[in-house]
């Protein structure tokens, strides 16, 4: 069971603060992955801080710095989450609320319950200024957040494509057709299929570790006729890492 509404969450309507709707993110591109849990506060799955225990207290702020989570790998070039956020209730749920880290509170709900019982939404939420976001809740509540996806800025064309590749040449992430593979120590070498690449274009490709101190020793794209082609990756050492691929 699902709600989204705007209410009062504590303040009468006069006082809440009124502001014109500005854009938070330039155009994006979608980079779908494998589900991942990023939070969980139910003390027997022993999350590590700060995505575990305890619950979510009423009226309290709790920040999520997603970025900087050490099981689910998200790249710095990603704009915003695509997120299923479920609280577990007790009692009834007023309202639940989250919105990017550094912003103002927004005064909206995502979730909210009339009795006890398990309430979930699918959200899109921008990265904060410290890449997380921050949550705040009516009433006391194990809060659980799963990730799907992410958006990284679009190209002319939304052309720009991405992923994370993980230190043993799995992928983490990528579009659609896209391979990864680790050919020996540090060395990746990722393909892409068909019609990916446009006649003529120069794609230069952004490459940046995560978790790990590696220096980039060479990057190459080798397009074929039909568009399809490699993006090769030399690293000193193995390393998880992100890639954001932009034809010129």
């Amino acid at each position: 069971m699902a709600g989204a509404s705007v209410g009062k969450l504590g303040a009468q309507p006069d006082s809440i603060p009124r502001s014109s709707v500005t854009p938070l993110t330039a155009p994006l591109v979608f980079v779908g992955i494998t589900p991942c849990r990023l939070v969980d506060t139910r003390s027997f799955q022993d999350f590590p801080a700060p995505f575990g225990a305890p619950p979510l207290q009423p009226n309290v702020i709790r920040t999520f710095p997603l970025k900087s989570h050490p099981n689910c790998v998200i790249p710095p070039e990603a704009k915003a989450f695509s997120l299923n956020l479920l609280a577990i209730s007790s009692g009834p749920l007023s309202w639940l609320s989250a919105w990017p880290d550094g912003y103002p509170y927004p005064y909206t709900s995502f979730l909210n319950g009339a009795t006890a019982g398990l309430y979930n939404n699918a959200v899109i939420i921008a990265a904060g200024v410290n890449g997380g976001i921050n949550v705040r809740t009516g009433d006391a509540v194990d809060f659980i957040v799963d990730l799907n996806g992410y958006y990284i800025e679009a190209s002319s064309g939304n052309r720009t494509l991405g992923g994370v590749v993980q230190s043993n040449g799995a992928a983490q992430s990528l579009p659609a057709g896209w391979t990864a593979a680790r050919n020996g120590t540090g060395q990746y070498v990722i393909s892409f299929p068909a019609n990916t690449l446009p006649a003529g274009s120069s794609p230069a490709p952004v490459l940046t570790p995560i978790g790990a101190i590696a220096t980039l020793q060479g990057a190459s794209v080798v397009r074929l006729a039909d568009g399809s082609g490699t993006l090769t990756v030399v690293w000193s050492n193995d390393v998880t890492f992100s890639f954001v691929l932009a034809p010129n």
